[in-house]
């Protein structure tokens, strides 16, 4: 069994328009980046028939997302895996547009809006446990 405290384990923290990267070092989170819907155009993509402006605007921030998690895995970037916070339904949308090796990653998930929690006290609402994470073999 793999585990893993300190380093290369991603944590992130998105809701429907903001996205944060943090890495957990010596028991302290910290901010590696961020980005909103603002600053970044969505990718475009499918949605149901009578979806909103705003349902577009968040499926196409998902994709953002998990586009940029999908790049991180094909980088070659040693990255033993992701942890990843959301409301539900951003959660289920980052995780739709995940491909398989970045899925694999996946660690743990969580249904929680984070994105405003201050790094410095973003560690205690993880439950990381005390070794770190089991990873995926």
């Amino acid at each position: 069994m793999i585990e893993s405290r300190d380093g290369r384990v991603i944590y992130v923290v998105a809701d429907g328009g903001k996205v944060r990267f943090l890495h957990d070092s010596e028991g302290k989170m910290h901010d590696v980046q961020d980005f909103s819907s603002d600053t970044h155009e969505a990718t475009p993509g499918k949605v149901p028939t009578g979806a909103t402006p705003k349902d577009v605007a968040k499926d196409g921030f998902a994709r953002v997302v998990a586009d940029r998690l999908n790049a991180l895995v094909n980088s070659g970037e040693k990255i033993d895996g992701f942890v990843l916070a959301a409301p539900a339904p951003v959660l289920h949308e980052i995780r739709t547009h995940l491909s398989k090796p970045a899925a694999a990653k996946l660690i743990k998930t969580f249904d929680k809006d984070f994105v405003n929690i201050p790094a410095h006290d973003m560690h205690k609402h993880f439950d990381i446990p005390a070794t770190g994470w089991v990873l995926p073999s």
